[in-house]
C-alpha cells in the first residue's frame, strides 16, 4: 500500500455523500442521491446516480449544479420521479428510463417535499407548500420590487419558525395529486394544518398521509395521526386515535394493515418511550405495538458529519406475503437492519456489525433490499441484501475509495468505563504514526441531542483533529440512545447531573492514559454537546481549552426564543416564571463566574434551535468577567452548519476550532 498522508481540512470537500436509495421493481438497478461539496462555488449539489445490482455500470442520471432529491421508481420501472430545484422553488420531475429528458410536473410556485406513485403508475400524490408573494418575487429576481414592499413578519402561530427551514411563509403543506404524464393537479387535503408523507393504498383508491390535527396541535409537538382521503377526492378519515408520534408508514400488500413507527406519548411525554414499530388494523382501527421486546429506538439516531439520516423515518418494508416487517434499530453505537414476524417474537438481525444503516428501500416484489451503509472509516456506500438467501450484504459502490486510499483514516479503538455501575461505551482515535513513548494532547468530544449516539459513523472533524496530532476521545454518556430506555431518559429534567458524572469518568480515564499530556487536554461539543461543554468548564478547570458550538446557555431564554423552546416546560415541570429555580439550576450561565478555561464560542446566526442570543449571553458575561473568550458567528447558517452548511463556512469553522486548540494545547 502506498504511503498515506494525514487527513486534511480540504478532504471534507473531496468526499461525496450517498443519500437516499431506491431499488427498481425488477431488483436490477438502484438509483441513489450523491451529494458533493463545491468549495469554490460555496454550494452543495446533489445528483441522482444509477448502479446495477451487480455493482457495475455506475452512471449519472442527473447532472449539473442542482439539488435533485428523492428518487422513486414507477411501479413498472420505466420512469423515475424526483424533486429538483432546477426551476427554483422545488418541483416534481419524471425521467423516462429508456432515454429522454425529464419532464416537470408541478409549477415552480411552491415546494414539493415528498411524493408517492399510485400502484398503476398513472398518478403521483405529493406534498406541496405554496410560495408567498415575496418568495415569488425573489424567485424571479425582482429584488427591487421586494425593497419597495414593507419589510415585516406578522406572527400569529407559535410554530412560526423552524431550524433549517427558516421563517414560516404563512402557507400550510397539503397533499395534491397529478397525472404522472402531466396535467392539472388537484388538491386533496385542506385546512390550517400541515400534511406529510403521502402513500397510496394497494388498490389505489385511497391516499394515506400524516397530520397533527388535535386541539392545540401547535403546542403538541409529540402528536401525529394517520388519515386517509379518496384519491378521487372527498372528506378525510382519521385512522389512529392514540396519542404520540406516527412516521414511516407503509400499507401491507393486502391493504388491511398499516405499519408505522411511533409511540403512545401524550403531550410532553415522548421521553418515556422508545420509537417502535406499530400495526394499525385499517378496518377496526386497532393499534398494536409490535416490537415491545426491543429496548431501543427503531430508527436511525446515529450522528455523523458527512452522511446520515438522523431521526428520518424511511417507510417500513413488508414481506410480499404480509407476514414480516423490516426496520432499523439503533443500538450500542450502531444502526442495524432487523426483521420480525407480525405474529410471533422471532426478532432477526438481518444486517449487523459495526455499521450505520441510514437508508433502506425495497420494491413491492419479494426481492432484494437496497441499503445505504456507512462505518467509522467510510462515509457511506450503496449495498444490496437479499433476505431470502440471507447472504451478507454486498457493497455496490465505492464513491470515496480512491480518495480514502491515499489518506490515513484512524480506526476508532473502543473502550468501556464504569460510572455509577453503568457501562459507558466510547472510542478513541490516535494520530498518524502514534508512538506510545510520546506524550500527546487530547480532545474530548461530546455529542448533541442529548438523545442521539456516537458510534460507527464517519466524522471528518474527528479524523482531521487526530491528523493534527491529537488523541480524540468520544463516548455515549447517560442520556444517549442505544443502551435502553432508562439509560436514555434518566437525565430528563436533570441535565448536568448524571450525564456530567459520566463525562467526568471518561475524562478521568483520559487522564490515566500513559501517553496523554494531562496539561494539554481540551473539550468541545455542539448543541447539547455545547451545553455540556459549557457545564464542564463551569464546574472544573482541568481542561486547558474549550470550544462550545451552537450551544445552550440559558434555559429560561431558550424557552421563548428556540423554535421548540416552549417544550422545555415539560422537562422542568412548568414554565420559567413558575419553575425559575429549576431552569436556573440547569443553566450553564448560572455558573459562568466559575469559567476560567479559554473558551471559543462558535454559533450560527440563523440557528432557530439554539438561537444566537445564547452565544451572546455567554460571550458578554465572560467579557464582563474579563475571561479569555472569543465569539465566531456564521452568517446565514442554521443549526446544522457542521453537517450541511456552505462549504467555506464549514471550512472556516474547522480552522477556528483547530486553531483554538493549537493555541492552548500545543
Amino acid at each position: 500500500m502506498p504511503t498515506q498522508r494525514p487527513m486534511k481540512l480540504d478532504d471534507l470537500f473531496a468526499l461525496k455523500a450517498v443519500g437516499k436509495v431506491a431499488i427498481a421493481p425488477d431488483g436490477r438497478r438502484i438509483a441513489f442521491e450523491l451529494k458533493r461539496f463545491d468549495f469554490e462555488k460555496n454550494k452543495n449539489f446533489v445528483n441522482i446516480m444509477l448502479v446495477d445490482a451487480d455493482g457495475t455500470r455506475l452512471r449519472s442520471l442527473t447532472r449539473g449544479e442542482r439539488v435533485d432529491l428523492l428518487p422513486k421508481w414507477s411501479p413498472d420501472g420505466t420512469r423515475l420521479a424526483f424533486t429538483s430545484d432546477r426551476d427554483k422553488g422545488r418541483t416534481l420531475w419524471v425521467l423516462p428510463m429508456e432515454g429522454g429528458d425529464p419532464q416537470r410536473l408541478t409549477e415552480p410556485d411552491g415546494f414539493v417535499s415528498d411524493f408517492a406513485w399510485s400502484p398503476d403508475g398513472s398518478r403521483i400524490a405529493y406534498v406541496y407548500q405554496e410560495m408567498n408573494a415575496r418568495e415569488k418575487l425573489e424567485r424571479d429576481g425582482k429584488h427591487d420590487e421586494v425593497k419597495k414592499l414593507p419589510q415585516y413578519k406578522h406572527i400569529t402561530s407559535i410554530r412560526h419558525k423552524l431550524d433549517g427551514a427558516g421563517w414560516w411563509n404563512g402557507n400550510y403543506t397539503h397533499v395534491w395529486i397529478i397525472p404522472s404524464d402531466g396535467g392539472k393537479p388537484r388538491q386533496l387535503t385542506h385546512g390550517n394544518y400541515n400534511d406529510m408523507e403521502p402513500a397510496f393504498s394497494p388498490d389505489g383508491r385511497w391516499v394515506s398521509f400524516i397530520s397533527n390535527r388535535v386541539e392545540n396541535w401547535e403546542m403538541n409537538v409529540d402528536n401525529d395521526d394517520l388519515f386517509v382521503v379518496k384519491a378521487a377526492g372527498g372528506a378525510t378519515r382519521q385512522l389512529t386515535r392514540l396519542p404520540g408520534m406516527v412516521r414511516g408508514h407503509a400499507w401491507s400488500p393486502d391493504g388491511k394493515t398499516i405499519a408505522y413507527l411511533g409511540n403512545p406519548a401524550k403531550m410532553g411525554q415522548s421521553y418515556k418511550y422508545n420509537v417502535h414499530v406499530w400495526l394499525l388494523d385499517v378496518a377496526s382501527r386497532a393499534q398494536t405495538e409490535l416490537t415491545r421486546e426491543i429496548d431501543n429506538n427503531c430508527l436511525n439516531v446515529t450522528i455523523g458529519d458527512t452522511t446520515g439520516a438522523l431521526f428520518e423515518a424511511a417507510p417500513l418494508i413488508w414481506s410480499v406475503d404480509g407476514q414480516r416487517l423490516y426496520f432499523l434499530v439503533t443500538e450500542e453505537g450502531a444502526t442495524r437492519l432487523y426483521s420480525r414476524s407480525i405474529h410471533k417474537r422471532d426478532l432477526t438481525l438481518e444486517v449487523g456489525g459495526e455499521i450505520n444503516v441510514y437508508g433502506f428501500h425495497r420494491t413491492a416484489d419479494d426481492g432484494p433490499i437496497a441499503l445505504a451503509i456507512g462505518t467509522a472509516t467510510n462515509p457511506g456506500d450503496v449495498h444490496i441484501y437479499d433476505p431470502n438467501t440471507r447472504t451478507r450484504a454486498t457493497q455496490l459502490t465505492r464513491v470515496n475509495e480512491e480518495k480514502l486510499a491515499k489518506i490515513h483514516v484512524a480506526q476508532p479503538e473502543p473502550f468501556t468505563i464504569k460510572s455509577d455501575g453503568h457501562a459507558i461505551q466510547g472510542w478513541l482515535l490516535k494520530p498518524p504514526g502514534f508512538d506510545p513513548r510520546r506524550k500527546y494532547p487530547a480532545i474530548l468530544e461530546i455529542h448533541g441531542g442529548p438523545h442521539t449516539q456516537y458510534g460507527y459513523s464517519f466524522f471528518h472533524e474527528m479524523q482531521f483533529l487526530a491528523a493534527k496530532g491529537y488523541v480524540v476521545v468520544y463516548s455515549n454518556p447517560r442520556g444517549s440512545v442505544g443502551y435502553g430506555l432508562k439509560f436514555m431518559n434518566c437525565i430528563h429534567g436533570d441535565w448536568g447531573n448524571l450525564d456530567y458524572r459520566d463525562v467526568t469518568k471518561v475524562a478521568d480515564w483520559i487522564w490515566k492514559l500513559p501517553w496523554i499530556d494531562n496539561q494539554r487536554v481540551g473539550v468541545t461539543g455542539g448543541s447539547y454537546g455545547g451545553y455540556m461543554t459549557n457545564w464542564v468548564v463551569g464546574h472544573t478547570q482541568r481542561f486547558k481549552a474549550a470550544v462550545t458550538q451552537r450551544s445552550v446557555v440559558n434555559m429560561e431564554s431558550m424557552f421563548g426564543t428556540s423554535d421548540f423552546g416552549w417544550d422545555l416546560g415539560w422537562m422542568f415541570g412548568g414554565v420559567p416564571w413558575e419553575k425559575q429555580a429549576a431552569y436556573r439550576r440547569s443553566s450553564p450561565l448560572t455558573f459562568v463566574k466559575n469559567i476560567r478555561t479559554p473558551l471559543l464560542i462558535e454559533h450560527e446566526e440563523e440557528d432557530h434551535r439554539c438561537p444566537i442570543e445564547q452565544a451572546e449571553q455567554l460571550f458578554t458575561s465572560l467579557k464582563v468577567l474579563r475571561r479569555t473568550v472569543e465569539l465566531i458567528r456564521f452568517e446565514g447558517e442554521s443549526h446544522g452548519l457542521s453537517r450541511g452548511g456552505r462549504p467555506q463556512n464549514r471550512a472556516e469553522r474547522l480552522k477556528r476550532i483547530a486553531a483554538w486548540m493549537d493555541k492552548y494545547l500545543k
